[in-house]
C-alpha cells in the first residue's frame, strides 16, 4: 500500500516588524504629518498670479494675434452694422502701440511702436485705424488709396489713378452728398515714403505760403508723417494744420516759415486713405487726411456676434 498522503499546510513567512517599514509614529513622522494648509496670506498670492498671468496672456493674445472689436455707429453700413462684433486680425498685420490706458492722448500718441503680422495692407480692406489726435481710439474703415495713388469721388463714384471702381458694397443711397464730401470730390494725392514735402509760395506776389507734396499744393488736412531733411531738420504738418519744426509748432511764425520756403524735406512713412463705406457719414481720410502704416492696428475678417449674422468681411 502506498503511505497516506499528509494535507500540507502552506508555509507562513514571519516577518519582523523591523523589517516591514513600519515602525512606530516616533519612527516614521511623515506617515501621521497632515497637509498644512495654506495661509491666506499666500493664497492670496497665487490668485494675484494667476490674474496677472492671465491678463499678460490676454494682452498678447489682443496685441499679435487677435482681436474682438464692436462696431460703433453707422459709417460702415451695409457692410458691418452698428453693435455688431468683428474678428480683427492681427496676424495679417498689425501696429501695437506700446501705450497704457490711464495715459494722456498725447503720451499715446508719442509712445513706441511696433509693427508685426506676415502681410502687408492691401487696397479694399477693411481695417480698424486709429486718427491722429484721438489717441487708442478705434476706428473702423475701408483702405481706398495706397501710397503713390490718385483718388477722387464724381457723382458717388470711387476713381483710383482714373479707373472708376463701381464698389458693390456701396449702398446707392449713400453715394449722395449729405454733409460729408460723399458725392464728389476733387482729386487727391496719396504721399508715400521719399516724396518731397516744401513750402511754397502760392503766387507770384509771395503772399501766401502753403504745404507742397513733390511740387503740387497739399489742399488737403495734415500729413501724418514726419519729413526731414538732408541736414537732418524735421519738419512736419499735422492733421491740426500746425507745422512743426523738430517738434515746436512753428505756425504762427511768419519769420521762420518764410525762411524755410523751397528747403526739401524726404517724407519718412507711407501714406494711406481710408473712407467708411457709408460715404455720406462717415469721419475718414476726407477729414482727418491720410494715415501711415503704424496707424493701421489690424485686419477686419469676419463678424461673429449677433451669431445669426456670422459673415466673413471681404
Amino acid at each position: 500500500m502506498a503511505p497516506e498522503e499528509k494535507e500540507m499546510e502552506p508555509l507562513q513567512e514571519t516577518v519582523r516588524p523591523e523589517e516591514s517599514g513600519a515602525g512606530s509614529p516616533e519612527e516614521h513622522p511623515e506617515a501621521e504629518k497632515k497637509k498644512e494648509k495654506k495661509s491666506l496670506g499666500r493664497e492670496i498670492f497665487e490668485w494675484v498670479l494667476t490674474i496677472l498671468a492671465a491678463v499678460i496672456a490676454a494682452l498678447v493674445i489682443r496685441s499679435f494675434l487677435f482681436e474682438p472689436i464692436r462696431v460703433d455707429g453707422a459709417s460702415m453700413n451695409d457692410t458691418l452694422l452698428d453693435r455688431e462684433v468683428m474678428f480683427v486680425s492681427k496676424l495679417d498685420y498689425a501696429s501695437t502701440w506700446l501705450s497704457l490706458p490711464w495715459q494722456s492722448t498725447e503720451e499715446k500718441e508719442s509712445a513706441a511702436r511696433l509693427t508685426t503680422g506676415f502681410g502687408s495692407p492691401s487696397q479694399f480692406d477693411v481695417i480698424i485705424a486709429r486718427y491722429p489726435g484721438r489717441g487708442d481710439t478705434n476706428f473702423v474703415k475701408r483702405l481706398i488709396g495706397m501710397p503713390g495713388d490718385r483718388v477722387k469721388i464724381e457723382g458717388g463714384y470711387l476713381y483710383v489713378n482714373g479707373e472708376k471702381y463701381e464698389e458693390a458694397y456701396i449702398n446707392d443711397a449713400y453715394r449722395t452728398n449729405s454733409g460729408s464730401a460723399g458725392e464728389s470730390y476733387d482729386e487727391v494725392y496719396i504721399p508715400k515714403q521719399g516724396d518731397i514735402l516744401s513750402l511754397e509760395y502760392m503766387d507770384e506776389n509771395q503772399n501766401r505760403i502753403a504745404v507742397y507734396v513733390n511740387g503740387e499744393i497739399w489742399g488737403w488736412r495734415g500729413i501724418c508723417s514726419d519729413a526731414v531733411a538732408a541736414d537732418g531738420t524735421r519738419l512736419s504738418y499735422g492733421h491740426d494744420g500746425a507745422l512743426k519744426l523738430n517738434g515746436e509748432d512753428i505756425t504762427a511764425d511768419t519769420d521762420r516759415i518764410v525762411s524755410l520756403v523751397g528747403k526739401e524735406f524726404s517724407l519718412e512713412k507711407d501714406l494711406y486713405f481710408v473712407m467708411g463705406d457709408h460715404r455720406n457719414n462717415s469721419n475718414d481720410s476726407r477729414a482727418q487726411g491720410p494715415i501711415s502704416r503704424d496707424m493701421i492696428i489690424g485686419h477686419v475678417r469676419f463678424v461673429f456676434f449677433p451669431f445669426n449674422a456670422w459673415r466673413g468681411v471681404k
